[in-house]
């Protein structure tokens, strides 16, 4: 089970990487950020349920970052009254 969810969290963590490398994804897109905040959750529980804890505050401030710029494009297009995906 471990194994399976490193290989997702991996997996979404590196989609949201080459998409974004490759001009595919912005970073100011939910899209991105949702792949970033999933990937880097699941890689946390890893971390955890395997006591590895620099894997855990690696992706554990990957998720919380990812978390906050998602607040700021909900926030942002509240305002605008547009949705960035």
């Amino acid at each position: 089970m471990i194994q399976t969810l490193s290989l997702i969290g991996a997996f979404l963590v590196l989609t949201a990487f080459v998409g974004l490398q490759l001009g595919r994804l912005g970073v100011d897109t939910v899209t991105y950020q949702l792949l970033n905040l999933v990937g880097a959750a699941l890689l946390t529980t890893v971390g955890l349920l395997s006591t590895t804890w620099g894997f855990v505050i690696l992706n554990g401030v990957w998720s919380i970052v990812a978390v906050a710029k998602l607040w700021q494009l909900a926030r942002r297009g509240r305002r605008t009254g547009a949705a960035d995906v």
